[in-house]
């Protein structure tokens, strides 16, 4: 992945002029039009505002403090008004002005309709003084309000990162317990859907207070509406939360489980048992979505019904009107269906899925935490990698020491009262010291790392780490990207760094046989990579963070024996040489360089000591020794049987594999093909229903919609005309052939009741349509 070139934002040297009417955003869209797309390279670089450790800081902070109020009910709500304060609020007062210019654009309109009905005494400069002021309301208003959406986005945006890292930093500090109580499928639906969900409340925030400064009774009517529909969606919002969390569950495990299930022609089953679990969630959405559609209806017929019920009291009463109160009519009746019904439908759904979302948040904030008050934990130079104890006054208060590792454990569990126990531990460790972990499976090796970076919680003894620490896991972990992102993993590149850290794990090697070398893409969408060359990622992603602790968790079984004795002898002895460094193993080769050794079993220290001492003292550990080196040697036939199995499968998939080391990722340009408009159509209804409620029904709708509207505007004219004729404008009488002026009354009623009639069926289609 070449680095990217510094684009430091434009913002940053704005005027106030281009901040208000956003012009330094226009080199980015004029590149944008001249090149067709844009690349990542082209963006601007973030600016501060939109910092994550600095949003997700204050958040936090002020979720901490909510805790310490109200420890038995705290709430994630005041904890994000705390946060926000009066932002919204004054974004709100902001938009107020374009609500008033709306609303004073049609009134201005309407005077200079006067201008050009017949007998008018306005005069000309009058008239284009009302035209350049209709103009300038429209250009102030639309300017508020695209800066006031500006605003309000760029807060919703801040506000969501700031909830992405209050959950990825709760997920850190879980207790096992907790962490084993929920699936990866949950941590991402928090993250990917109510996460979100904050967003969209702050987008349409205002519109919940600024609905009452214009509402109406018809209005109120609606709202309540909106508001009993809303309790119902949130009803089915959360069931379908629920489901989906339990489909994504299902779905982690089948992938995960995906050889298994092969093997032993589950496929049917598995596939039964989604299915089912899908049909639910669908199930939910339906339900959701009908209340969803009844809602918007009443914000559709918003229009339609006011204009019915206003000029229905108008005939009945044989009230006059002209095309002015027509206009003046449409125009704020358009209006207030966008804001106080359209707007205030959105904030009020977005406010109902949030309140779900939070709830599922706060649920998750609560979850126990690994208990760290008994390890004294201080802060090194590194940027990852530490653990910070929570009473933090005792590490400033303290000088800064050496790196050193001291365990006195007498007693730490995954659950209290569980089936396995650590217990009895004692070492310490300092720099230089190499400390090997060993004993039977199941003896509690990996378990005792866990307790030291705080997973397994202690309830008896004490452990102080002072330094940053490192842990490599024995699962290796890769994510979708290049092999040097991987590595690096949000460090800054340093090539001499990086160079010696793919030598000292052999990954040198590997590069020379990639087209891309560092740069090829792995994990999903790239190139399949063996169980040795994760692990060494995975050590070189230890390797380049340069803590004061490693915590190496068995790094050599996934490796054959030759890059095991290369890793250990250039990762672990010369490259980790002046750090402390605790290893589990099973490769009793490299227990003779070893400072200390270990031994555990069944979760109790039995032997301490280094390799001479140990097998001078006792028999048991030369015992030990034999049952190690027999585990290995199986584990060593395994890995050579997984070997050939990919290398076979390589070479009978080289176009494959081929394709795969290209990387080049392709990008679609132009419009979507209509191909797959037509799958979308035949997953659903089918073709021609498809066409019908897409193309002719909508058609249809705003056919009648036109006409409707056009027939108010003739029957308004006539309105308009006939009352002229009364009152005696010649012009009128002269340039107009119409007969509207020769009507009896009894024939004017008949006329008038025609176009109510008619209007009223057109009303009827539309809605029925709808």
């Amino acid at each position: 992945m070449p680095i990217r070139p510094p684009n430091p934002s434009p913002l940053l040297n704005a005027n106030k002029y281009s901040r208000l009417f956003l012009q330094w955003v226009y080199p980015l869209v004029s590149k944008c039009r001249k090149q067709g797309t844009l690349d990542v390279n082209d963006l601007y670089e973030l600016l501060p505002d939109y910092d994550a450790e600095a949003l997700t800081d204050k958040l936090e902070a002020n979720w901490f403090a909510e805790t310490k109020r109200n420890p038995n009910k705290p709430s994630l709500i005041r904890a994000t008004l705390c946060t926000l304060r009066w932002k919204p609020f004054l974004i709100g007062l902001i938009l107020i002005p374009s609500e008033f210019l709306d609303i004073i654009r049609p009134l201005l309109l309407t005077f200079l309709m006067k201008f050009f009905e017949p007998c008018s005494t306005m005069s000309a400069w009058h008239a284009w003084l009302l035209a350049l002021s209709t103009i300038f309301t429209a250009f102030c208003s639309s300017a508020i309000v695209i800066y006031g959406i500006y605003l309000n986005n760029n807060l919703a945006l801040q506000m969501r990162v700031a909830y992405s890292g209050l959950i990825f930093r709760k997920l850190l500090r879980l207790s096992s317990h907790a962490f084993n109580s929920i699936s990866s499928g949950e941590i991402t639906n928090l993250l990917s859907n109510d996460a979100t969900q904050i967003e969209m409340t702050l987008l349409f925030f205002n519109y919940l207070w600024q609905v009452s400064l214009i509402a109406i009774s018809y209005t109120l009517v609606i709202l309540v509406i909106q508001i009993i529909f809303s309790r119902f969606i949130l009803h089915f919002r959360n069931n379908i939360l629920q489901v989906t969390d339990q489909r994504v569950k299902i779905m982690s495990e089948i992938i995960k489980s995906m050889r298994i299930i092969k093997m032993y022609c589950w496929e049917m089953a598995f596939d039964k048992k989604i299915r089912h679990v899908r049909r639910r969630e669908i199930i939910q959405y339906m339900y959701c979505l009908l209340f969803d559609c009844v809602q918007m209806l009443f914000s559709h017929t918003y229009i339609n019904v006011t204009f019915l019920m206003m000029y229905g009291t108008m005939w009945w009463l044989n009230i006059r009107f002209d095309i002015r109160f027509f206009a003046v009519a449409s125009c704020l009746l358009s209006h207030m269906r966008l804001i106080v019904i359209d707007f205030f439908n959105f904030a009020v759904k977005a406010l109902v899925h949030y309140m779900a979302a939070q709830k599922r948040i706060q649920t998750f904030l609560l979850l126990d935490e690994s208990e760290r008050d008994n390890r004294l934990l201080s802060r090194s130079h590194s940027e990852l990698g530490y653990i910070e104890n929570n009473e933090s006054s005792i590490v400033k208060n303290n000088p800064i020491q050496s790196p050193k590792v001291i365990c006195n454990l007498k007693q730490a569990q995954w659950e209290k009262n569980g089936s396995f126990c650590l217990k009895n531990i004692v070492f310490d460790a300092h720099p230089g010291d190499l400390i090997c972990i060993i004993g039977p499976v199941g003896a509690g090796k990996s378990s005792l790392l866990q307790t030291l970076t705080g997973e397994i919680a202690i309830f008896d003894g004490k452990v102080r780490m002072h330094g940053s620490f490192c842990y490599v896991s024995q699962e290796s972990w890769i994510f979708s990207s290049t092999i040097k992102t991987n590595i690096l993993f949000g460090k800054a590149y340093d090539r001499n760094l990086f160079h010696k850290v793919v030598k000292a794990t052999a990954l040198d090697t590997d590069f020379t046989q990639l087209p891309n070398e560092e740069n090829t893409l792995v994990g999903d969408q790239g190139v399949m990579l063996s169980g040795g060359q994760k692990s060494r990622i995975n050590m070189a992603r230890a390797l380049y963070r340069n803590a004061d602790i490693y915590l190496l968790d068995d790094p050599l079984s996934a490796v054959d024996a030759k890059v095991a004795k290369h890793l250990f002898q250039k990762s672990i002895k010369n490259y980790l040489a002046d750090k402390i460094c605790i290893l589990v193993t099973h490769q009793i080769q490299f227990l003779q360089d070893a400072t200390k050794i270990i031994v555990l079993n069944n979760g109790e220290m039995i032997q301490i000591g280094s390799y001479t001492d140990l097998l001078a003292s006792s028999t048991s550990f030369a015992r030990l020794l034999d049952d190690i080196h027999q585990f290995e040697q199986q584990q060593s036939i395994e890995l050579y049987q997984q070997q050939s199995i990919i290398s076979s499968t390589c070479s009978n998939d080289d176009e494959e594999m081929l394709a795969l080391l290209k990387n080049v990722e392709t990008k679609h340009k132009g419009t979507v093909k209509s191909h797959v408009y037509v799958a979308y159509l035949k997953a659903g209804v089918g073709i021609i229903m498809g066409l019908f409620i897409v193309i002719i029904l909508p058609s249809v709708r705003e056919g009648t919609s036109i006409f409707s509207n056009w027939w108010l505007a003739k029957w308004s004219d006539d309105e308009s005309y006939r009352y002229r004729i009364l009152n005696n404008c010649t012009t009128v009488q002269n340039n107009n052939n119409n007969t509207v002026w020769s009507m009896s009354n009894t024939e004017w009623n008949n006329h008038r009741n025609r176009r109510f009639y008619i209007y009223c069926g057109l009303y009827s289609i539309n809605d029925h349509i709808l």
